[in-house]
């Protein structure tokens, strides 16, 4: 190993053409992933095989071969007529063996994924909206661009004009060499991990806001070029490695190993259904509905905290609001522990109903990542997106802040506990200002009222909201046209039997609702 290394650096280093040939050849093959991904989509950069990189780099084999073989020969280039001969089996080759690799690079992807959200989700971290959209891609890309590694025989063979059996043939022959299989995998291994610590150390240089869209997409550009430099720079050192060590690795032959493999994809199989599973299920560690401590003895804090702890659990909320002659119900069910959200509006001349899980969203304002979408459908003049909309909408879902879905506001004034039975405390907020700021989404610098006030039920045990009741019947900015006059119902519902169902108007799941489902958790 040490010494096809140390020719493959020598050649990468003291051979401008094969440098040339290798650094053309991968560059050429990313802008190509580059534009096709956005220009069709993103998923083409990862799911595109590499037919433009793999002729070129399989015809120019033979010749950095022969220099790995004998360093003080001089090179004899047929690049044009070895690509006749031999590209269009290398072109099959990409093609077959890139299926291979994404399968393979799915499934590392799915069980290392899975292990890591799981041991996550048992301490307690969240995992945000941006990273489960952008995850997958280059997680999918990485598992892929490994398990390549174990294919390198399978070009090795074909650039020395085999046939695509003996090709493949010769491949799982070259599984039963631990060694080169461990060579050609910590290869790969380190090309991975460099790019990704380089794109990660990017990351955690960047800000987290950007003053404009425009900075925004000049550091998202920027990533991406930081990612295509290192990952040029790491293929051209590669690749003359990988030839040298093909020129060194023996040619005994070796029989196919058939319980080695076999055994390799139960495992493997195995763990892949289990991890998509746990996945399109959501299992995971969730939250204990019980309080873990009791609630504070203020009534403002008690009633912060009951806030928070409903929110994060499943919950069902439904406020039934009278305005003048009007009345609107509004309904918002959030079933965290499948991750669905369900809203809806029931008035005189309206009625709407909207929808998202983790596959797909139906009639909500979730589309920040609609580059990402995975199909696009009509149902009536309403759009269906296979986007996992849950995740977006839950990382700016504020309980206290949904306009017309809301619990009234915890920190606009002073609440005071007036009374407690069988474990249910009643909190009251009486200042008008605070009932003012508490309960409408409109600024107001002053308030007039006749009757304002807020009364909420919070369970003492279970550190939750019961429900409640508000009224307000005033004027604000000193304008009597300003006047508002409504009652508020508040009903709420936490815990098991909080059930959230799919519309029946979706219909069944799409492909790309199911790949959001599977790769979203």
């Amino acid at each position: 190993m040490s010494t096809a290394l140390r020719n493959g650096l020598r050649i990468a280093l003291n051979e401008p053409r094969v440098f040339g040939l290798a650094g053309s050849s991968i560059l050429l093959d990313i802008l190509t992933r580059l534009v096709l991904a956005g220009t069709v989509h993103p998923v083409l950069a990862v799911l595109w095989p590499p037919v433009v990189a793999l002729p070129l780099l399989g015809a120019g084999a033979p010749t950095v071969r022969r220099l790995a073989d004998d360093p003080a020969s001089t090179p004899q280039w047929a690049l044009g007529s070895t690509l006749r001969e031999i590209g269009p089996r290398l072109i099959v080759g990409a093609v077959v063996g890139h299926l291979c690799a994404i399968v393979l690079g799915t499934s590392a992807f799915l069980i290392v994924d899975t292990a890591v959200r799981i041991l996550m989700y048992a301490i307690g971290w969240s995992v945000p909206a941006g990273l489960v959209f952008f995850l997958p891609l280059p997680g999918v890309a990485a598992g892929t661009l490994l398990a390549w590694g174990l294919l390198v025989p399978t070009v090795a063979q074909l650039a020395t004009g085999r046939s695509l059996r003996d090709a493949a043939d010769g491949s799982l022959r070259a599984l039963a060499d631990r060694r080169r299989t461990a060579y050609a995998l910590s290869l790969h291994g380190g090309i991975v991990f460099i790019v990704a610590a380089t794109v990660g150390i990017c990351l955690l240089l960047a800000n987290e806001q950007y003053a404009t869209q425009e900075a925004a997409f000049v550091a998202f550009v920027t990533l991406i070029g930081v990612g295509v430099a290192v990952l040029l720079v790491l293929g051209v050192f590669a690749y003359p490695i990988h030839v040298a060590f093909a020129a060194t690795a023996t040619d005994r032959p070796r029989t196919i190993p058939v319980g080695r493999i076999a055994i390799a994809c139960l495992l493997v199989s195995g763990l892949v259904i289990g991890a998509s599973a746990i996945r399109v299920t959501e299992s995971r560690p969730m939250p204990a509905t019980t309080a873990s401590t009791p609630l504070p003895a203020d009534g403002t804090a008690a009633y912060a905290t009951a806030i928070g702890r409903t929110a994060a659990v499943d919950h069902r909320l439904i406020v039934d609001q009278a305005r003048d002659d009007e009345r609107i119900i509004y309904s918002a069910v959030v079933e965290r522990s499948s991750r669905q959200i369900l809203v809806s509006q029931q008035s005189r001349d309206r009625s709407f109903t909207g929808y998202a899980d983790s596959g797909v969203v139906y009639r909500l304002h979730a589309d920040s990542f609609g580059l990402f979408s995975l199909g696009e459908r009509r149902i009536n003049d309403d759009s269906v997106r296979s986007l996992p909309g849950y995740w977006e909408l839950n990382s700016g879902y504020d309980i206290t802040d949904a306009v017309g879905f809301d619990l009234p506001d915890p920190q606009t004034g002073n609440w005071e506990t007036i009374h407690e039975e069988n474990g249910i405390l009643t909190l009251e907020l009486t200042d008008d200002q605070a009932v003012f700021d508490a309960v409408l989404p409109v600024d107001s610098e002053t308030m007039s009222a006749e009757t304002a006030w807020i009364r909420m039920r919070v369970d003492r045990e279970r550190g939750v909201v019961l429900g409640g009741r508000a009224v307000i019947n005033g004027t604000y900015n000193e304008y009597n046209d300003n006047r508002v006059s409504r009652a508020y119902n508040y009903t709420v519902k936490t815990g098991r039997s909080v059930d959230v169902h799919r519309p029946d108007v979706l219909g069944s799941r799409s492909v790309g609702e199911w790949t959001w489902d599977l790769f979203a958790y």
